[in-house]
């Protein structure tokens, strides 16, 4: 299990916080390598998304109608430690998808499995 210091850490953690955005500029499918097994996703408008939701994450990251985003600026992002093995960030995200702006405070928990990070979860409040 890696050793990491606090800088380290943030690092590693924001740097992974922008991979998964920059995946979901070019596909929902792109994201899926950085998830964990059992990841929950917690939208706005009373949206929980599962491995075992109706529709699964998957399903839904999978789907041909799913709408990458355009761009996204990431601000404000801080990460704390969840022990040994777990990451918080959260920040705040102005991001565009179908010429529609986007403003919201985000976070996503981050876990060690196998020796790598993997997003168990991530929530978006609209600001």
């Amino acid at each position: 299990m890696p050793n990491l210091t606090a800088p380290s850490l943030t690092a590693t953690i924001c740097t992974l916080e922008h991979r998964a955005w920059a995946a979901l500029c070019d596909s929902g499918n792109a994201l899926l390598p950085l998830l964990s097994a059992s990841p929950v996703f917690i939208f706005p408008g009373d949206r929980i998304l599962t491995a075992t939701s109706s529709p699964s994450l998957h399903e839904i990251l999978q789907d041909p109608g799913f709408q990458p985003w355009t761009k996204y600026t990431l601000s404000h992002d801080e990460v704390m430690p969840l022990g040994e093995s777990g990451a918080l960030v959260y920040y705040r995200v102005e991001a565009i998808r179908e010429e529609l702006p986007f403003r919201a405070i985000c976070s996503s928990a981050w876990v060690l499995e196998d020796g790598q990070w993997k997003m168990a979860s991530h929530q978006q409040t609209l600001i």
